[in-house]
């Protein structure tokens, strides 16, 4: 009950979008590197399938297509990709438990591979597909999201850091991780004084968005990319 009443507060909270054209202007002149941080999606997993039905086999993958890549390249800068399939912030996808992405911040080697990466002035943190996908660890994720956001901050001082939400969820389990993810945000830059944007990201047209396994087409990597590069150019103004 306590649910239903919390999911009807955030579905009547939920903004109308209003139309605007495409920003315009430069894109920010970044000296460092991208580092995106995600699951199957920011690998691009899929990217290349025909359709919704066909099977996530390596002819398939494009990492070269996936939106922080394409957001790297428009930038001109080189990216670092901090990212695995089927992970979690806190659970992850299937039976697999033991490498979640929390825990991957806590090995040192994963640590260390961090910490040679170079200069990083973006840093695009895509999170929580499989957390959320028929389930609601929100007690869990919010601490562990606002824990991996601080920690982003701390290490990269001078980078621009977005927390996005992907195309893949829909329903309450979309709601949720929307939510979640937005409370850490806030929390996060209410507490430590910092400026982490949130973006919800989504496929653009659905005739052409889906690839294998309902993982986003080329075309949505496209749109999720120019959701990106547009904020930048409004905060770059």
């Amino acid at each position: 009950m306590l649910k239903r009443i919390f999911l009807s507060a955030l579905l009547l909270a939920v903004p109308a979008c209003a139309n605007q054209d495409t920003p315009q202007g430069p894109l920010p002149d970044l000296p460092g590197k991208v580092l995106i941080v995600g699951d199957s999606i920011s690998l691009g997993l899929g990217a290349m399938g025909p359709d919704k039905d066909c099977p996530l086999t390596p002819e398939y993958d494009s990492v070269r297509n996936s939106y922080g890549v394409q957001v790297a390249e428009a930038l001109g800068v080189d990216y670092v990709m901090f990212a695995w399939p089927g992970i979690g912030l806190v659970h992850n996808y299937g039976e697999n438990q033991t490498s979640t992405m929390s825990m991957r911040l806590t090995d040192q080697d994963e640590i260390d591979r961090l910490d040679s990466t170079g200069p990083v002035q973006l840093v695009l943190i895509n999170l929580g597909t499989h957390d959320f996908h028929q389930n609601d660890p929100t007690d869990q994720f919010v601490p562990a999201m606002e824990d991996l956001l601080s920690g982003m901050s701390a290490r990269y001082p001078d980078a621009t850091i977005y927390a996005l939400t992907g195309p893949m969820l829909g329903g309450t389990d979309k709601i949720f991780l929307s939510h979640a993810v937005e409370t850490a945000v806030d929390a996060v830059n209410a507490e430590k004084g910092t400026s982490i944007r949130y973006l919800a990201l989504d496929g653009g047209d659905p005739a052409v968005a889906y690839g294998c396994q309902w993982h986003p087409s080329v075309p949505a990597h496209d749109h999720m990319a120019e959701t990106i590069l547009d904020d930048l150019r409004v905060h770059n103004r």
